[in-house]
């Protein structure tokens, strides 16, 4: 008795664990899955429609989808007092590159090191709120695909929190993405676990 309760919960959990979440198709190119506490940016790029249950298909013209806190995109004044981002740019390799098609595994060295760290201040310049530190910089693998992750904290907007920002460039070969996952320091307990769907649900759609 006791062990059909305990795999009743585990089904209950499971259903409960999607209805949180949706899976969002992107230009047929790549999917990922994200909690229902973010929303798409709001775009006249964007084509959205619902595929029936918890999945979306979005085909986009910028090559890049941006969500946010849920309220934005209604001007919902509570969602002003907090700060998520979760930004997807698609690339298509360079054919004329030397490496196009190549694939290999990602290696961490005083190369990957100096560029990441270029990357983060260029960025922070560009958002005009500076670089704090370098966290993190590691080779992952994705659901099969090779990963270069970093993370950095930097200086909030005008005096607000400071922010750690997680960027993830997944490679398929032919092709990649960056992810950048953002959020005030602050607000870690409310959206740190955005980086577990991440990892455990983004694939591309094929795999070279």
């Amino acid at each position: 008795m006791k062990r059909l309760i305990s795999l009743l919960w585990m089904v209950v959990a499971v259903f409960y664990g999607i209805a949180q979440n949706t899976q969002y198709t992107c230009n047929s190119k790549y999917k990922v899955t994200l909690p229902n506490k973010l929303e798409l940016q709001a775009s006249e790029l964007n084509n959205v429609k619902q595929l029936g249950g918890a999945q979306v298909a979005i085909k986009t013209l910028s090559g890049h989808i941006t969500f946010q806190q849920k309220g934005l995109n209604s001007n919902t004044k509570e969602a002003f007092s907090k700060y998520v981002r979760v930004i997807i740019e698609y690339f298509e390799e360079d054919r004329l590159d030397p490496t196009y098609g190549i694939g290999d595994k990602v290696v961490v060295d005083k190369d990957v090191l100096y560029a990441v760290n270029e990357a983060a201040e260029a960025n922070c310049k560009a958002s005009k709120t500076p670089l704090i530190k370098i966290m993190s910089v590691e080779p992952l693998t994705i659901n099969g695909f090779p990963t270069l992750y970093f993370s950095y904290k930097r200086k909030g907007w005008e005096g607000q929190p400071p922010v750690i920002v997680n960027v993830y460039r997944i490679f398929n070969r032919y092709e990649s993405v960056t992810l950048t996952f953002s959020y005030r320091e602050a607000e870690r307990g409310q959206w740190g676990s955005i980086n577990e769907n991440i990892i455990k649900y983004f694939t591309f759609t094929k795999k070279y």
